[in-house]
């Protein structure tokens, strides 16, 4: 069993066709967008329960619920590599995959998941272990990303980033300290990014099978993003340099 909870998770869980078997919602809650879930919820079979504020935090455990969770039969379904390769060759794009080396904070975590989702990549891999998973607040934080996403765990990230390379996939670390800016690299190739935990950044080993590293110019006061503002703002450049521009109209 697996709980989710927050009004964009549940929404997008119901959409997605997840294995939502029941729909909890606080009975002193009665606006647009808890009617929405419970119409959505009802047109896809799920029980909907009206329950107290306070039996709908217990389940949740917390009370940014938002006044909604959902219970799943199935644990989170975490991909393989393979599965992640198989949706780039599918889409015929170029690949744009993204690597998390042991982001700890689920808030980031999610914000990536969110961002990577809306960038167009084609799958995330995370470590196994000294890392986040996918938790009812990482899930919260994606906004219902998650459930779209392909997220594989690997044990060694060293090794599914020779796989990648197997694939003639270029392998790029988001560094602070490199000479070559986002900006001026290519990244309009077969392309994983890597971003580094929020504290050490990209690990040694991690780092040296990297193609290239690239940073992000600052020109304010603050001299560095935290890893999902980082993610961000690198995934985005990579999906700007992919773009075709758009002919001018003739007058």
């Amino acid at each position: 069993m697996r709980i989710i909870y927050g009004i964009n998770p549940v929404s997008e869980a119901l959409k997605s066709g997840g294995a939502v078997t029941r729909v909890l919602i606080s009975n002193v809650r009665a606006d647009k967008a808890t009617t929405a879930i419970a119409e959505l919820a009802k047109t896809k079979g799920v029980e909907v329960v009206k329950v107290p504020s306070e039996e709908l935090e217990r389940t949740a455990g917390t009370p940014r619920h938002q006044g909604v969770a959902a219970v799943l039969t199935d644990p989170y379904r975490y991909r393989e590599i393979d599965d992640i390769i198989k949706a780039w060759r599918a889409s015929g794009e170029s690949a744009l995959i993204l690597i998390l080396d042991s982001i700890q904070d689920p808030q980031n975590l999610g914000s990536l998941i969110r961002t990577s989702v809306a960038a167009g990549v084609h799958g995330i891999i995370i470590p196994k272990d000294r890392a986040c998973e996918v938790t009812p607040t990482v899930v919260k934080a994606s906004a219902g990303a998650t459930e779209h996403a392909l997220i594989a765990r690997e044990v060694n990230l060293s090794r599914a980033i020779e796989i990648l390379k197997a694939e003639n996939i270029w392998v790029a670390g988001i560094e602070a300290d490199s000479k070559e800016d986002i900006y001026t690299a290519d990244l309009d190739r077969d392309l994983a990014l890597i971003v580094g935990s929020e504290g050490k950044g990209i690990r040694r080993l991690v780092k040296e099978n990297c193609d290239f590293c690239v940073s992000i110019p600052m020109a304010g006061k603050i001299n560095s993003l935290n890893a999902a503002q980082a993610g961000a703002v690198a995934l985005f450049e990579a999906r700007r340099q992919r773009m075709k521009p758009v002919a001018k109209k003739g007058k």
